[in-house]
């Protein structure tokens, strides 16, 4: 796994561990990522779609995240082999892209969702047709990020703004 990619996510893992524990009413899911996947399914996966360098070297260290960012999980390949949760966020995503009068085009010969919420409106997904773009889709809109790194980074700092105001609200979670 390339070096930045690896620091990142062991940056990531550690905030997690942070706001888990400053979460003591276990307000987010918590869970971290998972073992990394073997390389046969990776390839399995990439036989299926067209997989970006960044991203199968992601599923190499972490085949899928619970509570990526404290709503969101990553989802494990045998999630996205067509597991009911894929499902589930490509029809939340088409009623909110349809909503916006399909301002967003957000297609599934385009897009491959990687990950999304359980209970709110968070859905990731990777551009399979052009340089890996990652699309963060939520209440607020569509963010865009040009690299899986670059999302990784701001996920981080959304973390980190929540790990703030666990420490800060004492019915949140706990000081210091």
């Amino acid at each position: 796994m390339d070096r930045v990619l690896r620091a990142l996510v062991e940056r990531a893992a550690a905030v997690g561990r942070d706001v888990e524990r400053a979460d003591v009413h276990r307000i987010f899911r918590h869970g971290g990522p998972n073992p990394g996947a073997d390389l046969s399914r990776v390839a399995e996966l990439g036989q299926r779609v067209d997989l970006p360098p960044s991203y199968a070297q992601f599923l190499t260290y972490c085949d899928g995240w619970v509570g990526f960012d404290g709503e969101t999980d990553m989802f494990a390949i045998a999630e996205l082999l067509g597991g009911p949760a894929t499902e589930q966020a490509w029809v939340v995503l088409e009623a909110y892209d349809e909503g916006s009068g399909w301002q967003f085009q957000l297609s599934r010969d385009r897009y491959l969702v990687i990950g999304a919420a359980e209970s709110s409106l968070s859905v990731v997904l990777i551009d399979i047709t052009a340089a890996p773009r990652v699309c963060w889709v939520t209440q607020g809109g569509v963010e865009e990020f040009p690299t899986l790194d670059a999302f990784i980074r701001a996920a981080t700092e959304y973390h980190l703004e929540t790990l703030a105001a666990l420490r800060a609200d004492p019915w949140l979670g706990i000081r210091g």
